[in-house]
């Protein structure tokens, strides 16, 4: 009998949660499945391998590092770990679950950003299912940072912050939560130096659009009270293993040409892939919604849009956080399309009767029924499952992840390496240096260059440059490195030129690359 008398007691509360499954319920969950499975990609980027030697470095030896240990060629060079934190937690969370774990963490902080864009697009009064298809547009324009890369990190930190300017317009959080967030932000990585800049032109916006409309406009006290916040989250950001370099480290990688015209990250969006595209169509979305003239949004609002598109075209890498800056003004602009075309379509009809029938009127839909809640989640439970299974899981699964790392890694090179069992100097292509150090730098093994650009310097790069472009003046380059072996792509031009240089020997190759030894060097 209690247990009957339960079971009645919780029935209106499952009918209840049934009928709260809707439709618009079933598009969201699949919106962000969608974007979980896009976005847990396979382990294949080469600056990983180095994240994870940078937290393996940190809890072996309790220390962190401010000069170069890996290479040779840049051996005792200042070393801003900026990322010192992302590194570290990038590192245990290896340790804990190893590469799969760490794709899905970072497939989860890419569905968190859209999660944040989405309540953005739907803040600024966007239709659910127009804000679900903004959202996924958004997802896939910035789909070139994807991977378990702290950079992502930046994705995430810029949801929740405009998310939280938000709040903070309405009253509803304190200005000086700005300063912990700053502060953890920094840690985690050197963009945080957007998030200020992002949050100073949030308060130049408000303090113009309160002296334009005093009436509307930001108090003058919490206006004062949130800059007084920017300027000690900015103080306090210093406060981190490399103190004020962790400031100064963006502005180099930013105004370097060599970096941005030879690293594609830093390179300008190509227009041509899917991620370009889709990256237009957000900026043709805002220009159409400006073109009709009746775009309203707050001077902050255009300051991001205009500050980041900026940001964007100048590098890919900063396509997500346009995407996230920029959607108020795409979704008022969408929204003053829609208003515009509602009143054009109508008017282009000339006979009466016709043009009632093409005027849209909302469709009027009976209360939620449990029996339709009941089928909307067993339609997303399939839904969700076949996402998962088919897009996600094979990303997923310890095996698959080592055959795509051995597809593009040099994996059993590296093992004959390692086998060696001493010590040596490797001159290695660009993309392998973060795996070749990964695997060797514990016994002692150091190689020539690997992603972390601003570590060798311009000069540096230049040189290794001049050998993998195969420039005048490329032997002496490795002469003067003085390698014990070379690690080269098996398709590279300079693999058939040592293959004829007396000089040098065939060691090892695999599907991927051709390890080279001095002749005369012992294993």
């Amino acid at each position: 009998m209690p247990v009957t008398r339960s079971l009645h007691a919780l029935m209106p509360v499952v009918v209840g949660a049934l009928r709260r499954v809707s439709s618009a319920v079933v598009l969201r969950w699949l919106l962000f499945t969608a974007i979980f499975s896009l976005a847990a990609v396979p382990p294949l980027d080469p600056d990983l391998w180095w994240h994870l030697a940078n937290g393996r470095l940190m809890v072996t030896t309790g220390t962190i590092p401010h000069v170069d240990l890996y290479s040779f060629s840049a051996a005792g060079h200042p070393w801003v770990m900026h990322e010192w934190l992302a590194d570290l937690t990038m590192y245990l969370l290896y340790q804990l679950g190893g590469l799969p774990l760490l794709v899905a963490v970072f497939a989860g902080v890419v569905t968190a950003g859209a999660i944040c864009l989405y309540v953005i697009l739907r803040r600024s009064n966007l239709h659910p299912t127009l804000a679900a298809v903004l959202t996924l547009v958004g997802a896939l324009a910035g789909s070139t940072a994807w991977g378990a890369r702290p950079q992502l990190l930046n994705l995430l930190m810029m949801g929740v912050l405009v998310v939280g300017l938000g709040f903070y317009r309405q009253g509803r959080l304190s200005p000086f939560l700005l300063l912990p967030f700053i502060w953890l932000w920094a840690n985690l990585h050197s963009g945080f130096l957007v998030g200020v800049i992002i949050a100073g032109l949030f308060l130049i916006g408000e303090w113009f659009d309160a002296r334009r409309s005093p009436a509307t406009g930001m108090p003058a006290r919490r206006r004062i009270l949130f800059g007084s916040a920017i300027g000690a989250g900015t103080l306090l950001s210093v406060v981190n293993p490399s103190g004020v370099q962790t400031l100064l480290f963006p502005l180099g990688t930013l105004t370097s040409p060599l970096i941005q015209n030879n690293i594609q990250e830093w390179a300008s969006p190509d227009f041509h892939s899917m991620a370009g595209v889709m990256f237009e169509a957000i900026v043709f979305l805002i220009l159409g919604g400006l073109a009709t003239g009746k775009v309203k949004a707050r001077t902050h609002e255009w300051l991001w849009a205009f500050a980041l598109l900026y940001l964007a075209l100048a590098s890919q890498r900063n396509v997500p956080l346009f995407v996230i800056g920029a959607a108020p003004l795409a979704a008022r602009g969408a929204q003053a399309l829609l208003v515009t075309l509602s009143a054009i379509l109508p008017t282009a009809v000339r006979r009466p009767a016709a043009q009632a029938a093409l005027r849209w009127t909302p469709i009027r839909l009976n209360p939620p029924t449990a029996a339709l809640g009941v089928l909307n989640l067993a339609l997303l439970v399939v839904a969700v499952v076949v996402m998962i299974t088919y897009r996600a899981l094979p990303n997923l699964r310890s095996a698959d992840e080592a055959d795509a790392i051995a597809s593009v890694f040099p994996v059993q090179a590296t093992d004959a390496l390692q086998a060696i069992g001493k010590p040596i100097r490797i001159f290695n292509y660009y993309d392998y240096g973060g795996y070749l150090l990964w695997r060797l730098y514990p016994q002692g093994s150091r190689i020539f260059i690997d992603g972390r650009v601003e570590v060798y310097g311009s000069a540096l790069f230049s040189r290794y440059l001049r050998v993998s472009y195969l420039a005048e003046g490329w032997p002496s380059v490795i002469a003067d490195a003085d390698p014990d072996a070379i690690v080269l792509p098996n398709g590279h031009p300079l693999v058939g030129l040592l293959g004829q240089n007396p000089e040098w020997q065939l060691f090892s190759r695999d599907r991927v690359a051709t390890v080279f030894t001095r002749v005369g060097f012992a294993p």
